[in-house]
Formats: C-alpha cells, structure tokens, sequence
C-alpha cells in the first residue's frame, strides 16, 4: 500500500483482467443472477418462517384465560410458569373468561 491507503493492482492481476474481461463478464452477469436468487429465496422462507410463528403464538389461549391476570409480575395465577409459551396450547387448567 502506498499513494494514501490506495491499492495498487499487482500487474499480472491487471493485465489478466484486461485481457479476459470479455470471457469474464457473463461470469459476473451470472453470479450476480444467483446471489439475487439465493436472497430471494432467503426472504420466502424468512416471511414464511414468520407466518408459521405467527400462527403458533395465536394458538396459546392464555389472554381469554380466566386466570391470567395480564400483569408482567404473575400472567397466570395457576399455571405461572406457561403462560404466554408454547406449551400453554394445550393447558390443563385453562377455563375460558366469561363474557359480560
């Protein structure tokens, strides 16, 4: 490095660059094609990751729980330690709230 933390291009790099660029450019046009597809696919399946998540949390029936008090101290008077997870779905003490 020298001129200022500018790179210098070691020549044989330079010159076969210059004379293969013609070769190289559908190198670079594909490659680029590939790294679009790859992050499209990565947000398909980020998007799809958060819909399936988003479903499973709209599965937990604690929030019309009689005993869930929606306090962030103590959310279930009975069942302290499962409220608001995964494993509430399926709770052996949940009676539904009544509605006034």
């Amino acid at each position: 490095m020298s001129g200022g933390g500018r790179w210098i291009m070691l020549p044989i790099i330079k010159e076969f660059l210059e004379k293969y660029n013609p070769y190289l450019q559908p190198f670079y046009f594909f490659t680029a094609w590939v790294l679009l597809i790859l992050l499209g696919i990565n947000l398909v399946k980020t998007v799809t990751d958060i819909w399936q998540r988003s479903q499973k949390m709209h599965e937990i029936p604690c929030s019309n729980c009689q005993y869930f008090t929606n306090d962030h101290r103590l959310k279930c008077t009975v069942q302290p330690n499962l409220a608001n997870t995964y494993e509430a779905v399926n709770c052996p003490d949940f009676i539904a709230q009544k509605k006034y």
